[in-house]
């Protein structure tokens, strides 16, 4: 399968990644993208929540602090999930951690009260069908809440060089990033592959699966933090993430 590549990637960077967020290297995370999808998360209390895409396990450990009742972590990376179920704070009886793709879940139908997707990387092949398997899984009462890097605004930084960045057919088509992560000065080992998709496509894809979106945020820095900060200025010149509350209105049509 293609999105092997995004998987192998992660699996090379495991280490790298572990490492910053255990020590909290990444301001964008916890300054800006954490608190805004906690605000939308809002009560968890007694929940039952996928954590798709869990990574080492923090924010799944976060949602059992806040009193979800169980978290299903699930992540094609073998070295997070046992990161994951080794870290101190692990909690087995609300939390478990699987080696699983989000386009084929390890759950029953109807079983999921929330699924979040914490920046998981869009699906290479067969992009869409994760959000048939987030449908599947989720109560028809359930919520379906996505955190990803935006697709309109965020460029490799090849296109941040060329002239007028982003082209129209590059953003209407399907568009590849391959490159190392730099955080607080550090690159990765291997470059991250990611896939993206326009806005149309995106949201084509989560009307197939049957939902409807019913909030949507850009996270920024506000005025105030960009005046108390400097750092902002100049790390954050264009919107660079999506966040998305989406619910489930009809059944999916049929995946492809």
């Amino acid at each position: 399968m293609a999105d092997e590549r995004i998987a192998n990637a992660y699996s090379a960077n495991a280490e790298f990644w572990i490492r910053v967020v255990r020590e909290d290297r990444d301001p964008f995370r916890t300054r800006l993208t954490d608190p805004a999808l906690l605000d939308m998360i809002g009560d968890c209390a007694g929940q039952v929540v996928l954590d798709a895409g869990c990574g080492e396990g923090y924010f799944a450990r976060e949602l059992v602090r806040r009193g979800a009742r169980q978290v299903h972590g699930v992540d094609t990376c073998p070295e997070f999930v046992v990161a994951a179920r080794t870290h101190p704070d692990h909690d087995p009886a609300a939390t478990t951690y699987r080696v699983a793709d989000v386009a084929d879940l390890p759950l029953a139908g109807a079983s999921v009260d929330l699924v979040v997707a914490n920046r998981l990387p869009h699906g290479i092949d067969e992009p869409g069908r994760r959000f048939h398997e987030f449908a599947r899984v989720l109560k028809p009462s359930g919520r379906l809440i996505l955190l990803g890097m935006h697709p309109c605004f965020y460029v490799s930084r090849a296109e941040r060089a060329a002239p007028g960045g982003l082209s129209l057919d590059s953003y209407f088509g399907t568009r590849t990033v391959e490159q190392r992560f730099e955080v607080q000065g550090e690159l990765s080992p291997a470059a991250s592959v990611q896939q993206f998709y326009s806005l149309e496509t995106y949201f084509a894809f989560l009307a197939d699966a049957g939902f409807a979106v019913t909030a949507l945020r850009e996270p920024h820095p506000t005025q105030a933090e960009r005046d108390s900060d400097p750092w902002w200025n100049k790390n954050f010149t264009r919107p660079l993430f999506l966040l998305l509350e989406c619910r489930p209105y009809r059944s999916p049509r049929a995946a492809g």
